[in-house]
């Protein structure tokens, strides 16, 4: 076995070869090594052949299962260090993997981490070039994969409603983007609430933002704006966004509405 196969590949690809290669010098069948790790068989399917991107909790049991010393977890770093995440990087290589509760604030868009491929790549195109839009599209909608980890986050994510209405990449893209958000708010460890436009929300218009609970209890920001961004852990910045998310979710649609203000916005786009 030789899992060092090239310098050359990205870290992404590194840790797809590496992983099948440690794998079967092992003697094991993607099914014994996902009961190991603790995910499912079809998560290590998806790795191994770089349709999905690895975990934080993947790359660190890897370590575990084949008893090496951190050789996965600084690949998992490389992977989440790529350039498409800039000031991000933080947030998803640190924050999200290790997170127990999430809640996240959008007014313009539907969140990343819920994005489309289509849907990301109409938003990358206008500020990258093709290349980049590639990189940032996956580093982008790889992120759902948290959801697969052991055990995974819950999630909260508020929408303004106008965003069901803002056809970023045209009607098709929009419509396939809803019709992706409506089955997500139907996963058990997703809560998607729209805000109506009505309500005004003025607490929500400066920006987009998220919240990570993590699992030592310890509590995470990052905030985005056109000209910065940044990830924190400063007390009084926590508590202000945790009190502009109080404020904007008093506004915010039951469940049951949210789904059927998206099924109602996906008939308006196709007709």
């Amino acid at each position: 076995m030789n899992p060092h196969v090239s310098d050359q590949i990205s870290p992404r690809a590194r840790f797809a070869t590496d992983l099948a290669e440690y794998r079967k010098a092992a003697k094991m069948t993607q099914a014994t090594l996902a009961s190991r790790i603790r995910c499912h068989e079809s998560l290590i399917s998806h790795v191994e052949t770089g349709r999905r991107a690895p975990t934080l909790d993947i790359a660190e049991n890897a370590d575990r299962v084949f008893g090496l010393d951190g050789h996965f977890a600084a690949l998992f770093t490389k992977i989440s260090q790529s350039p498409a995440l800039g000031w991000f990087a933080r947030w998803v290589e640190e924050i999200e993997p290790r997170a127990v509760i999430l809640q996240s604030w959008d007014p313009l868009l539907i969140p990343g981490i819920l994005q489309t491929p289509d849907y990301a790549h109409a938003i990358f195109q206008t500020t990258s070039t093709p290349e980049q839009v590639n990189e940032r599209v996956q580093a982008r909608t790889s992120r759902i994969t948290i959801f697969d980890g052991s055990p995974p986050p819950t999630f909260t994510a508020l929408i303004d409603e106008g965003v069901l209405h803002r056809p970023i990449g045209g009607s098709k893209v929009l419509t396939a983007q809803l019709r992706y958000l409506l089955e997500m708010a139907h996963h058990p460890r997703i809560t998607i609430q729209l805000v109506p436009t009505a309500a005004g929300c003025v607490p929500g218009m400066m920006s987009a933002f998220g919240l990570a609970r993590l699992r030592d209890g310890s509590e995470v920001v990052s905030t985005d704006s056109v000209l910065s961004g940044q990830v924190t852990a400063d007390h009084d910045a926590v508590a202000r966004i945790k009190q502009r998310y109080d404020s904007i979710r008093a506004d915010a649609q039951p469940k049951s509405a949210t789904r059927q203000t998206i099924e109602d916005a996906i008939k308006k786009w196709t007709r």
